[in-house]
């Protein structure tokens, strides 16, 4: 096989060439390419890196705030608490003192009434002992003088049956008279009062005389089966009777 030289320069040459314009217009700008594209990249990745530290710090400051703005809030929930504790504490002092003084005004208002009242019942009770005397003394519930008890008796009894003043005729000449006072009997009003008696009974008539303080004021005589008390202890008795009926 016959190599001719000036064949294998050509090529060798054609070769060189073709590697010189594939390194100047193709290898080299495909390396600038490919540098420009690191280039970018790196560019990229370190505003990546710094956008992301920029985005934690971002984020830590938001956390930061958040838990300053906790520790505020709970700063002032508790200093409304304890204004508010203060507040209704004052109220409450300010609500009870209202209270005491007007519980006071009422305890004075009622001590003033219950004066007014018990002056009143006083008042009342004055004029109703005063009525009740009256009344006694005019219906002869109460009797001072024991000959004026012996005469209203015989009054009474005089208007009994005929029957029942033979009855108590007999019973006074058999047993007498019991005369209770509240003070001794004089013996002129003794002699008066068995005189009255002998009268109604058309005889001599004994009388005893007892006393008894428990009476009051009157006299109670006792005639035989009959009694009258013309005292004030049986008058008021009598009334309070009266009272409770009512």
């Amino acid at each position: 096989m016959h190599i001719s030289l000036w064949n294998v320069a050509l090529q060798t040459i054609n070769f060189l060439v073709l590697v010189f314009l594939l390194q100047r217009f193709l290898y080299r700008p495909i390396l600038a390419v490919i540098d420009e594209r690191k280039r970018k990249v790196a560019l990229e990745q370190a505003a990546a890196v710094t956008e992301r530290q920029q985005a934690e710090r971002l984020k830590q400051e938001y956390l930061d705030k958040l838990a300053a703005l906790e520790d505020e809030k709970q700063g002032v929930l508790q200093l409304a608490q304890k204004q508010a504790e203060v507040e209704t504490s004052a109220l409450r002092k300010t609500i009870e003192a209202q209270f005491d003084e007007q519980r006071a005004k009422q305890t004075a208002l009622l001590e003033r009434e219950r004066n007014e009242v018990e002056r009143e019942l006083r008042q009342q009770a004055v004029q109703l002992g005063l009525v009740i005397a009256e009344r006694l003394l005019q219906d002869g519930a109460v009797v001072v003088d024991p000959l004026s008890a012996v005469q209203t008796a015989v009054r009474k009894i005089a208007t009994l049956s005929l029957a029942e003043r033979e009855r108590l005729v007999i019973e006074l000449r058999r047993h007498g008279a019991e005369l209770h006072v509240t003070a001794e009997v004089s013996p002129t009003q003794l002699a008066a009062i068995r005189s009255e008696l002998a009268v109604l009974a058309g005889g001599e008539v004994a009388v005893t005389t007892r006393l008894d303080p428990k009476l009051r004021v009157g006299v109670e005589l006792r005639l035989g089966h009959l009694s009258f008390a013309l005292h004030l202890a049986g008058a008021l008795a009598k009334v309070q009777a009266e009272t409770l009926l009512r």
